[in-house]
C-alpha cells in the first residue's frame, strides 16, 4: 500500500537502474506523496507511474481524492512540469506511449507518467445507469 515510490528511491540510491514505481491514484494521495517528495529532494533518477482510473477501486468506486489534481500535486511536490506526462493507455496509442515511457525512464531525474483511463467497473456502472435513465425518459415521453 504505497511503498512502491520509496522502494524505487532506495533502489536508485543503491545504484539499480532503471528504478520504476507503480502506484494507483488514490493510494498516491494516501501514502505516495511523501515518497515522491523524498525522491525530488534527493534528486534520484526514478520514474513513477501513477495509474489514474479516477476511482478508489478497492472500496467500491468512490472518487479518488486525486481526481483532477495529480499533475498539480506532482508539480507542487517539485517534479519538473516537462517530466509530468499524461498518456491514454489505448492499443492505438501504443507506439506513442512507448516512446514516452522510454524517454522518461532514460531521464536522470524524477519523472511521473500518468496513464489515465476510467475504471472499467465504474464505466460499466455509469453506462448502465445512463441506459436506465434513457428508458425512463422514453417511457415518460410515450
Amino acid at each position: 500500500m504505497g511503498a512502491s515510490i520509496t522502494m524505487a528511491v532506495g533502489a536508485a540510491e543503491s545504484g539499480l537502474s532503471p528504478a520504476v514505481a507503480v502506484i494507483g491514484d488514490s493510494t498516491f494521495t494516501h501514502s505516495g506523496m511523501t515518497g515522491l517528495l523524498d525522491a525530488v529532494v534527493k534528486k534520484v533518477a526514478i520514474t513513477v507511474f501513477i495509474l489514474d482510473n479516477a476511482t478508489v477501486g478497492m472500496t467500491g468506486g468512490q472518487h479518488s481524492a486525486a481526481l483532477g489534481r495529480i499533475e498539480a500535486i506532482c508539480k507542487g511536490l517539485g517534479v519538473e512540469e516537462e517530466h509530468i506526462r499524461v498518456v491514454k493507455p489505448l492499443r492505438r496509442l501504443h507506439d506513442e506511449n512507448l516512446a514516452i515511457y522510454k524517454e522518461e525512464i532514460a531521464y536522470q531525474g524524477v519523472s511521473v507518467i500518468i496513464p489515465r483511463r476510467e475504471c472499467v467497473q465504474t464505466l460499466a456502472r455509469r453506462m448502465k445507469l445512463k441506459a436506465i435513465e434513457k428508458r425512463k425518459q422514453k417511457a415518460v415521453s410515450n
